[in-house]
């Protein structure tokens, strides 16, 4: 029955792990009184691992732990962020240089976009609706050396 169920979760177009290769590496936004990082492995296993912190006034404010999943011939993005239950966002688009995940039944957000702007940027991209009102929070990343 499980089976059943993550196959009908990751019905999203046909897509292979390697095409997400691009945003392997560490990728880093800067605040004034902070930063927003994320470091992502290559893939392998038919997954890329990735995690992500915001470091706020010298304090750590948020983590997630990320998995991007080859299952049934497609993609799906489950974050599993600080405090909160996983969540799973089967594919919905993919091209050269941007990948769409959806889920219309989760709170917020409803979709993550990630968008290779360049070789060192990348923008990611969270939006849906809270309370019937659209909501978007963009993160402009530039390409970090590892191990910051």
């Amino acid at each position: 029955m499980l089976a059943l169920i993550l196959a009908a979760q990751l019905s999203g177009p046909p897509a292979a792990i390697d095409q997400m290769a691009w945003l392997k590496g560490c990728w880093i936004q800067a605040k004034p009184n902070g930063v927003v990082e994320e470091l992502w492995m290559a893939p392998g296993g038919g997954v890329m691992l990735g995690l992500g912190r915001t470091v706020r006034d010298g304090k750590l404010r948020e983590y997630e732990f990320v998995r991007i999943v080859e299952a049934d011939g497609s993609l799906a993005y489950v974050a599993e962020p600080s405090g909160q239950a996983r969540a799973t966002f089967p594919l919905k688009s993919l091209t050269a240089d941007e990948a769409v995940f959806e889920n219309p039944a989760h709170d917020f957000p409803q979709r993550v976009i990630y968008r290779r702007l360049g070789p060192d940027t990348v923008t990611g991209r969270i939006e849906g609706q809270i309370g019937g009102q659209a909501k978007a929070v963009e993160f402009p990343y530039k390409r970090c050396a590892t191990g910051n």
